[in-house]
């Protein structure tokens, strides 16, 4: 039993579908940073020339997108990393000494993804933070629970703080565009090498001055995946209905409240001392908060209904090879980008319909894919190396049907 898949019918499959979801939502919020260098762009996120439709999908994204999907995939690696240290625990396997090579099989991954792929990995910052869950494995409920809001209450604090703080708007940030350009530069024409050059000279710096703030913002979130795993909030015996569907009215009014916010402020309708595009991504952060708990409650409660039941199973097999597909949206992307060079080129709405086209084919590849073989093509060599053990992949009779 060592090693082996889990079976079917021990799946939770509203993770998987759950996770599903996610990805498309991941792959809507990265793709404009496949396409621009967002981290040079002005504040409203657009590129210096862009169209009116490109304003109202930015502020789409704003509203129902930006920061949504992460909190749902952080929420989820809670969940996963206890269901993987209960599994291990059950079979009489080392629990923690399997987790940390787990991890650094998963740091590894992302170390390469961020350095020759794109700097937006998240990967590495999730085992950065997932470190610390071995501390809380063995915890009470109590002990998780109070280190998971008061985690939670600090950070939103002083994203609260950040309305009151005022900075002088007119300042306009020349050296930034001028880095903009060198992106589109080394982007559009260089080789892979200036890519990584570029990346080393002018991306890194940023993404390690903001690692602090991003392991502290995903470790609550872990926390509560944890908790919620824990206490089997996702089976599927319908026990915790009735929560889901109080949690789903009450996520729902505050996120009509908080993302109503987000075009008042940008409009500079509604005003604080900060300006407006730091006011914005205050609330954009507190509404991925409320958004995606409405979400997760809203496909669990759906995901019971038959009607809507056949539909959300197909994002099951792009949950289950949620690294694959994870990855695999990162390099097939840029890999288009730099044959065809087409950084900084495309709009937002453009952007949007290959999303739109991407997406799905995923979800066609990762059912085929799973029909013949056990596992993700990433998941399977992560499972062998955290295993220290050579996985049989191929199916042994039976496909897998979603």
């Amino acid at each position: 039993m060592r090693g082996t898949p889990v079976l079917e019918a021990d799946r939770i499959h509203q993770l998987d579908g759950i996770r599903g979801f996610a990805l498309f939502g991941i792959l809507l919020v990265n793709m404009p940073t496949f396409l621009h260098p967002v981290l040079f762009l002005p504040a409203n996120g657009l590129a210096f020339e862009h169209s009116t439709l490109d304003e109202w999908i930015r502020l789409f994204f704003d509203m129902f997108v930006q920061t949504k999907f992460y909190t749902i995939f952080s929420f989820l690696f809670g969940a996963g990393f206890y269901l993987f240290m209960n599994r291990a625990e059950q079979k009489g396997l080392p629990m923690n000494a399997m987790f940390l090579r787990r991890i650094s099989v998963l740091f590894l991954l992302g170390v390469i993804h961020l350095g020759l792929f794109w700097y937006g990995d998240i990967l590495h910052t999730y085992v950065i933070a997932g470190i610390f869950l071995l501390f809380f494995y063995k915890g009470t409920d109590k002990t998780i629970r109070n280190w998971a809001w008061s985690l939670l209450m600090l950070i939103q604090l002083l994203y609260a703080l950040l309305l009151f703080i005022p900075s002088d708007p007119s300042v306009v940030g020349s050296e930034s565009h001028a880095i903009a350009q060198k992106a589109v530069a080394a982007y559009s024409s260089g080789s892979w090498g200036e890519w990584i050059q570029f990346r080393f000279a002018f991306e890194f710096p940023i993404v390690a001055s903001n690692e602090f703030l991003a392991i502290l913002t995903v470790l609550p979130l872990f926390l509560f995946g944890l908790l919620a795993a824990r206490r089997g909030v996702f089976t599927a015996d319908g026990k915790h209905r009735t929560a889901f569907r109080r949690m789903w009215w009450v996520t729902l009014i505050l996120s009509i409240v908080l993302i109503s916010m987000i075009p008042l402020v940008k409009k500079g309708i509604v005003q604080f001392p900060a300006p407006d595009h730091v006011a914005s991504i205050v609330f954009v952060g507190w509404s991925g908060l409320t958004l995606s708990v409405f979400y997760i409650c809203s496909f669990i409660l759906l995901y019971e209904k038959a009607a809507f039941h056949k539909g959300l199973r197909h994002l099951e097999a792009v949950g289950r090879m949620a690294l694959s597909n994870y990855l695999g949206q990162t390099i097939v992307t840029v890999g288009l980008v730099m044959v065809f060079k087409l950084y900084g080129t495309l709009s937002l709405g453009v952007g949007l319909i290959y999303c739109l086209v991407l997406f799905p084919l995923q979800i066609l590849a990762s059912k085929w894919w799973l029909s013949h073989y056990q596992f993700g093509p990433v998941e399977w060599l992560w499972r062998c190396l955290t295993y220290a053990r050579w996985m049989p992949m191929k199916r042994n009779g039976g496909n897998y049907e979603i």
